[in-house]
This record gives structure tokens, C-alpha cells and sequence, in this order.
């Protein structure tokens, strides 16, 4: 229940213009060790968000730093290890250990909220004008997936850092091979 308030806590003050609070609401659910992954890598959606509200891009950007994500994993999957043991030696569940109804609905959450994290990352890094950092992470992300399981806001971000590095062949290529629809203009 303290999870999930504080969850709720950080996107509503986020949206009422509170990134202080939203900041103290999120720092609280991604510090939660027993929580879910996928709420805790939420808090650090939220976390990064308030601080570049705040004018703190240095700390966002070490908040959504790789190293950050996965710690919280590791901390994560100790914790759901021992709970499983601990289970498993009262055997009072009906349920098998790792079978619950939410595993894995929350693997994709988790996968999904990483995703965010990262593209977030590039966008920070873009943000403080550290494009070779950005093409760096982005280049990692995008060689994970399949050409066609590639996100828009990647191929956004990657136009972006193209087009500041002055490639503007390479931009209009990559929205060639994107397929991305360019509007036309009318004179």
C-alpha cells in the first residue's frame, strides 16, 4: 500500500507542478527494497523527471545511469529469491514459487519502464549536449532489438544527434530506412 501511494504520490505532483515533492515521493519508492521491479524503475522515472524540473540535470542523469538500473535489479531479485525460499519452506501456497498471475505482466513493465529509462538517458545526454555519450547509449539500445521493433523516440533521438553533429545525409537516411513519413510541405 506505501508503494503504491507513493507511486501515485510522485505522478501526481508531477502533475500539479511539484517536482520537490514529486522528487521526495519517488526517491521513497525506488528506495523500497521489498517493492516490485517495476514500480521501483517507475520512482526512477519519476525521480529524473522532477530533477530536470528542478534544473538538477546532472543528478537525473546519474539517477537513470545504467549502473543505478542495475542495482535496483540486483537488489530486486535477491529479495524475490528469498521470498520464494522462504515460501517454499512453509508450503502453504497454492501457487508454485515465480508462477504468480503477475510475473509476467511484470516482466513487461519492467522491460517497458527500462526502455523509458534509457531513451530518457539519451535525451539528458542530448540535453547537456554530450551527443557522442548519447550516440553511444542509443547505438547499445538499438543494437538489443529487431529493425523492426525500433521505437520512434529512438529514431527521433538518433535523427537528432545527427542533425546537431551537422550529418544531415545521415538523418535524412535513417527517416529513409525508419520509413518515417516526412509532411509535405506546400509553397
Amino acid at each position: 500500500a506505501v508503494v503504491s501511494t507513493q507511486s501515485t504520490g510522485a505522478y501526481v505532483w508531477l502533475g500539479l507542478g511539484d517536482p520537490l515533492q514529486a522528487l521526495k515521493s519517488a526517491q521513497g519508492l525506488f528506495e523500497q527494497t521489498t517493492a516490485p521491479v517495476s514500480l521501483r524503475l517507475l520512482g526512477i522515472v519519476y525521480a529524473a523527471e522532477a530533477l530536470i524540473l528542478l534544473n538538477r540535470s546532472n543528478e537525473a542523469i546519474s539517477v537513470v545511469a545504467p549502473e543505478f538500473i542495475e542495482g535496483i535489479n540486483a537488489t530486486s531479485m535477491y529479495q524475490k529469491k528469498k521470498e520464494e525460499e522462504d515460501a517454499s519452506s512453509v508450503s502453504s501456497s497454492p501457487i508454485p514459487p515465480g508462477k504468480g498471475a503477475g510475473g509476467y505482466e511484470e516482466a513487461c513493465l519492467v522491460n517497458q519502464y527500462k526502455k523509458t529509462i534509457i531513451l530518457n538517458s539519451v535525451a539528458l545526454y542530448c540535453m547537456k549536449r554530450d551527443l557522442n555519450r548519447a550516440k553511444r547509449l542509443l547505438a547499445q539500445y538499438l543494437s538489443t532489438l529487431e529493425e523492426n521493433d525500433i521505437p520512434a523516440q529512438a529514431t527521433m533521438l538518433l535523427v537528432y544527434i545527427e542533425l546537431r553533429q551537422g550529418n544531415t545525409d545521415a538523418a535524412l537516411s535513417i527517416l529513409k530506412q525508419q520509413q518515417i513519413n516526412l509532411p509535405t510541405l506546400t509553397t
